[in-house]
C-alpha cells in the first residue's frame, strides 16, 4: 500500500492523468445535477481562492476539486444554451411548426435512398425566422431532411426556406437510441421537414469567399463525385471511408459490418488516421533519407512526422472532424510538440490531454458512444501492447519471409483482441452486441479498406481537381478492395456464431470490469482472473437465475404510433404484450429489444400478439429470434397483413408454441396475482374488435390492456360480466373516438389512462379530443407516450406508482 507521501509524489509527476479524470466525473455529476449551479461557482470561488495561499503540493490537490466543478459548471453551461436568449431552439420547444428559416448551409448535402426516393440531409445555421408573422433574428443550428434531390445547393450559400421545424424526435424509452442526444452532443437542438426543392430559395447563389466552408464543398463534390462513378454499394462505402458520411451505406451492409464486428471501420476515427499517418510517414521518411543534406543536419524522422500533419488535417477536415479523428490528430500534434522539444512524452498523458482538449470544446461528447469507445480503445493498446506484442530479437540470420508475416499476423490479432478488450463494456452499453468473429475478421477487412482503398481513394481526390480520369481510375481500383471486404462481411455474418446479443452491463460493472483490466496491466494476473470470473457469473446471473421480485412492474412503451408493453411478474414471469409500431423501422430491434436488454432481461416466458395488425407485432420477429419465448398467442384471425404469417412460420420453426387462448382463461397466475385473457367479438370483417384483451391482477391492484377493440367488443366484454375493473388503463385502440365509451369507462373506473400514440399526421385523434373531454371532466389523470415517454407502474398489490404520478395508496 503506497504511503501519502508516495502517492502526493505521483500525484505531481502525473497531475494531468488525475486532473482529467475529475474533470470527467464532474461532467458527469453535471448531468445528474449534483450541485446546483450558484453552489458549485461559490466553492470554485473559494477553492481557487485557498490554492493561492497554499503551499504548492498542496495547491496541487486542491487542483482536483477545482477541476472537478469547472467540469460540473461547463456542462451545465451546454445544458442551458439551447433555452438561451436569441437560440431557435427556444421559440419551438414543443411540436413540429411550419416556420420559414433564413441561415447559411453549414454542411455537405447527404442522399440516401428510402423506399425508392432520394432524401437530401443537410444542416442549416439558421439567422431568421419567421414565427407568427414576425421576422425575428435568431442562432443555432437545425438538421433539415428534404425529398428530393439538392445537387446546387452548396455549403456556405444563403438560403430562404419553408420547414416544418420541432425537437427532434426521438423513443423516449430507456435501452433505445436517443437522436434528440446525438444531436445536442453536436450543438444541434432542431430537426426538421421540407416537403421538396420548391421550398427552398437561394438568397445568395454565389460561392462565399471564406475558407470556413472549403471543407464541407470538398466533402460534398468528393461525394457526388463518388455517386456517378460507382455503383450505390460501392460509393457508401468509399463515402464512409473518405468523407465520413454513412448516409448512402445500405442498411443491410451496415448490418453485415456490425454483424462481423467490423462496424469501426466504416467510422472515419484513429484507426484510420494512425494508418494514413504511418503510410505517410513511412514514405516521407524513405524520401527525405535519399538527401544528404537533410540527414546531416536534420532529424528526418521528426522531419517525417511534420510532414504528416498536413496530410492528416486535411484528411481530418474532409471527413467531418469527429471526436476520433480530432483525438488522433492532438495526440500527434502533442507527439510531434514532445519530439521537438525535447520533452519526455508519455502515451497516457497525451491520450488525457486530448480527452481534455476534446470535453472543454464540448462536454457532452463524454456521453456519446464514439468518444467512449475511441478513448477506451486507444487507453488499452497503451496499457497492454507492451506486454501482448512480443518484442523483436536480434539475430544474426533475418527471418524468412514466412515468418515475418507470420508476426505481423499474430501482432495484429492481439491488437485487434486488446481493442476488443478495451471497448467491450461500451460495446454492449450502446449496441448490446458482442462480435465474437471480429478480431479475426479484421485482420482480413482492415487491410483492404483501409491499406487499400483508403489511400487509392485520397490519392483520387488529389486527382479530381487537376485530372478527373485519373480519379476515376484509382476509385475502380480501390473499390475491388472494398468489393472484396463486403463479401468477407457477408459470408462471416451469415454464421450464427458471428456475434452474441447480452443485456447491457451496469455501471458498477463497467466500472468493475475498468478495475480488472487495470489489475492485469498491472501484473496482478490471478486477482484480475478472480475479478473477471466474479464479473462474469455477475453479469450472467439473471440468465441462470432469473429474479422473482415479489412486485409487479408493467411498462406501457414509447413506440410511436404503435403499442407494446412489458410485464414483471412477482414470480419472475416476464411477458410482452403486443410488439408493433405503423413507423417503417423494425421497431423490435430498434426500442423493444434495447429496453429489454437495458432491463436485464435476457428471456420472455410468453409473447402475445392481440390481432394481426402491424401496429401491434411488427418487431415480434426480432423479438422471437433473440428472447426465444416459450410461448406466443394470437387470437386466431384469419387476416394476414404484411409479415405476420412470417412471424407464425418463424414461432413453428423456433419450437415455440402458438395458442389462441379462450376468453377468461388465465395465461400466468400466482399466490395473489392473476394475468387473464378477455374476448368480446369473435374474429371477423373488423380486425380491431377481435383484438384479445389481458386484464392483470395483483392483490387489489388491477390494470387493464384492451388492445385495439371498438365500443362493439366493449359492449359484448360488459354483457359478459367479465372483470374489467383497472387501477391503470391503457386507452383502447390509442384513445381512438371508436373506443373507450362511457359505460366501458365507468366500469372499468381507472385511477390512470395511458395512451400509447405517436408523432403522425393524424396524431390529433390519438387520443381523440372527445375522450380527452370525458376524461379530463372524470379527472382521470392521462400519461401520452409520446409526451411522456416510458410510462412504468409498479405495485406490491397494495400501493401503486406509475411514472410522473404520485403514489396511489389504498
Amino acid at each position: 500500500m503506497p504511503s501519502p507521501a508516495a502517492a502526493l509524489r505521483w500525484c505531481e509527476r502525473n497531475i494531468l492523468l488525475p486532473v482529467t479524470v475529475c474533470f470527467i466525473l464532474g461532467i458527469s455529476a453535471g448531468q445528474t445535477q449534483l450541485l446546483p449551479e450558484q453552489t458549485a461557482v461559490i466553492a470554485l470561488v473559494l477553492l481557487a481562492i485557498a490554492a493561492l495561499f497554499l503551499h504548492h503540493r498542496h495547491a496541487l490537490l486542491l487542483s482536483l476539486p477545482i477541476f472537478f466543478l469547472t467540469g460540473h459548471l461547463h456542462l451545465l453551461h451546454h445544458l442551458a444554451k439551447p433555452h438561451a436568449a436569441g437560440q431557435l431552439a427556444a421559440l419551438l420547444t414543443k411540436e413540429e411548426r411550419r416556420v420559414t428559416l433564413v441561415g447559411t448551409l453549414a454542411s455537405m448535402i447527404e442522399e440516401s435512398e428510402q423506399d425508392g426516393e432520394v432524401i437530401s440531409r443537410f444542416e442549416l445555421e439558421a439567422e431568421e425566422v419567421l414565427l407568427d408573422k414576425t421576422w425575428r433574428a435568431v442562432r443555432g443550428g437545425v438538421r433539415l431532411a428534404m425529398l428530393g434531390k439538392a445537387d446546387d445547393l452548396r455549403p456556405g450559400i444563403t438560403l430562404m426556406l419553408l420547414a416544418k421545424v420541432g425537437p427532434p424526435e426521438s423513443f423516449k424509452t430507456p435501452g433505445a437510441f436517443d437522436y434528440q442526444s446525438h444531436l445536442a452532443a453536436k450543438g444541434i437542438y432542431l430537426s426538421g421537414w421540407i416537403d421538396g426543392r420548391a421550398d427552398v430559395l437561394l438568397l445568395d447563389s454565389q460561392d462565399p469567399p471564406s475558407l470556413r466552408w472549403l471543407p464541407e464543398q470538398l466533402r460534398q463534390e468528393t461525394g457526388r463525385f463518388l455517386r456517378q462513378h460507382l455503383s450505390p454499394e460501392l460509393a457508401g462505402v468509399y463515402q464512409a471511408l473518405l468523407i465520413g458520411s454513412q448516409a448512402a451505406v445500405s442498411p443491410e451492409i451496415q448490418e453485415q459490418f456490425r454483424a462481423a464486428g467490423t462496424m469501426h471501420i466504416l467510422s472515419v476515427s484513429g484507426l484510420h488516421m494512425s494508418l494514413l499517418g504511418l503510410m505517410s510517414g513511412l514514405m516521407l521518411n524513405w524520401l527525405l533519407r535519399r538527401s544528404e543534406w537533410l540527414l546531416l543536419r536534420t532529424h528526418v524522422p521528426t522531419l517525417a512526422l511534420l510532414g504528416t500533419l498536413p496530410l492528416l488535417l486535411l484528411y481530418g477536415f474532409i471527413a467531418g472532424l469527429n471526436t476520433p479523428v480530432l483525438r488522433a490528430m492532438l495526440m500527434a500534434a502533442a507527439l510531434l510538440a514532445a519530439l521537438i522539444l525535447r520533452r519526455r512524452h508519455d502515451m497516457l498523458h497525451l491520450l488525457a490531454a486530448a480527452a481534455l482538449l476534446v470535453l472543454a470544446c464540448n462536454p457532452l461528447s463524454l456521453f456519446t458512444a464514439s468518444f467512449q469507445l475511441s478513448f477506451s480503445a486507444t487507453a488499452a493498446l497503451i496499457l497492454f501492447l507492451p506486454q501482448i506484442v512480443p518484442p523483436v530479437t536480434e539475430s544474426d540470420e533475418p527471418p524468412k519471409t514466412l515468418i515475418k508475416v507470420g508476426r505481423y499476423l499474430f501482432s495484429a490479432l492481439l491488437v485487434s483482441i486488446a481493442a476488443t478488450l478495451g471497448t467491450l463494456p461500451f460495446l454492449l452499453f450502446h449496441f448490446h452486441r458482442l462480435p465474437l468473429l471480429g478480431p479475426l475478421l479484421n485482420l482480413i477487412v482492415e487491410p483492404l479498406l483501409c491499406l487499400w482503398a483508403l489511400p487509392l481513394g485520397l490519392a483520387a481526390i488529389l486527382c479530381l481537381f487537376i485530372y478527373p480520369p485519373a480519379a476515376v481510375f484509382l476509385l475502380k481500383i480501390g473499390s475491388l478492395g472494398i468489393w472484396a471486404g463486403l463479401r468477407c462481411n457477408e459470408l462471416a455474418s451469415l454464421l450464427p456464431c458471428a456475434s452474441l446479443w447480452t443485456i447491457s452491463p451496469s455501471l458498477t460493472e463497467i466500472v468493475w470490469y475498468g478495475i480488472v483490466l487495470l489489475l492485469w496491466s498491472l501484473r496482478c494476473r490471478q486477482t484480475a482472473l478472480i475479478g473477471a470470473a466474479l464479473l462474469m457469473l455477475h453479469f450472467t446471473w439473471g440468465l441462470w437465475f432469473p429474479p422473482q421480485p415479489g412486485t409487479s412492474a408493467i411498462a406501457f412503451l414509447d413506440v410511436g404510433q404503435g403499442s407494446s408493453a412489458f410485464l414483471h411478474l412477482p414470480d419472475g414471469s416476464r411477458i410482452l404484450a403486443d410488439a408493433g409500431s405503423s413507423g417503417k423501422r423494425n421497431i423490435g430491434e430498434q426500442v423493444i429489444a434495447p429496453y429489454l436488454w437495458s432491463q436485464r432481461v435476457w428471456r420472455l416466458d410468453q409473447v402475445l400478439i392481440s390481432h394481426p395488425h402491424r401496429d401491434h407485432f411488427s418487431g415480434m420477429d426480432f423479438i422471437l429470434r433473440h428472447f426465444k419465448p416459450k410461448i406466443l398467442w394470437i387470437n386466431g384471425d384469419a387476416h394476414r397483413e404484411e409479415n405476420y404469417q412470417q412471424i407464425l412460420e418463424q414461432a413453428a420453426t423456433q419450437g415455440v408454441q402458438v395458442r389462441i387462448p379462450q376468453s377468461g382463461q388465465p395465461i400466468a397466475q400466482g399466490k395473489d396475482f392473476t394475468l387473464t385473457v378477455l374476448r368480446g367479438k369473435p374474429p371477423g370483417d373488423d380486425v380491431n374488435e377481435a383484438a384479445l384483451v389481458l386484464h392483470y391482477r395483483h392483490g387489489r391492484r388491477t390494470f387493464l390492456l384492451p388492445g385495439d377493440i371498438g365500443k362493439q367488443s366493449e359492449n359484448v366484454l360488459l354483457q359478459q360480466g367479465a372483470d374489467m375493473q383497472a387501477d391503470v388503463l391503457l386507452a383502447a385502440h390509442h384513445g381512438s373516438r371508436t373506443s373507450t365509451g362511457e359505460g366501458f369507462l365507468t366500469a372499468a373506473h381507472p385511477e390512470l389512462i395511458v395512451v400509447s400514440a405517436g408523432r403522425s399526421a393524424r396524431q390529433e385523434h390519438f387520443p381523440a379530443a372527445v375522450n380527452r373531454a370525458i376524461w379530463q371532466e372524470r379527472k382521470i389523470p392521462v400519461l401520452i407516450t409520446r409526451e411522456q415517454g416510458t410510462v412504468t407502474c409498479g405495485t406490491d398489490g397494495k400501493m401503486l406508482e406509475c411514472d410522473r404520478q404520485s403514489p396511489i395508496s389504498d
